[in-house]
């Protein structure tokens, strides 16, 4: 008796599709994690020093379009979120407005 093996299904990668950290052509991070497709990473700060804050982009095919990865390690821990792209979006605004309210302020203070 023989067992019939049903053919690897074809996986298209997007463009941003990083290969050496695709979790389609390598194991996922972690056994509960599904299979997607990872973009390459992206890092701010220093791990030994305040923080880092790590971004990438994710997406399944079961999850439609591409969602951005952020991890963010310090001294007080470490978390991570999985953003959509219009909430990553509205992330960069909330950041822009930070740091034009802080080059605003500098500018002031400096006078």
């Amino acid at each position: 008796m023989s067992r019939a093996n049903k053919p690897a299904a074809v996986t298209s990668h997007p463009d941003w599709c990083a290969p050496e950290r695709c979790g389609y052509l390598v194991p996922p991070v972690m056994t509960h994690m599904a299979r997607r497709h990872r973009g390459p990473m992206q890092r701010v700060g220093e791990s030994r020093a305040g923080g880092l804050v790590v971004t990438y982009l994710i997406s399944s095919e079961a999850l439609g379009g591409p969602t951005v990865g952020v991890h963010v390690t310090c001294r007080a821990g470490n978390a991570w979120a999985e953003l959509s792209l219009p909430q990553a979006a509205q992330l960069v605004e909330q950041l822009r407005g930070s740091l034009a309210q802080a080059t605003g302020q500098q500018g002031a203070s400096d006078e």
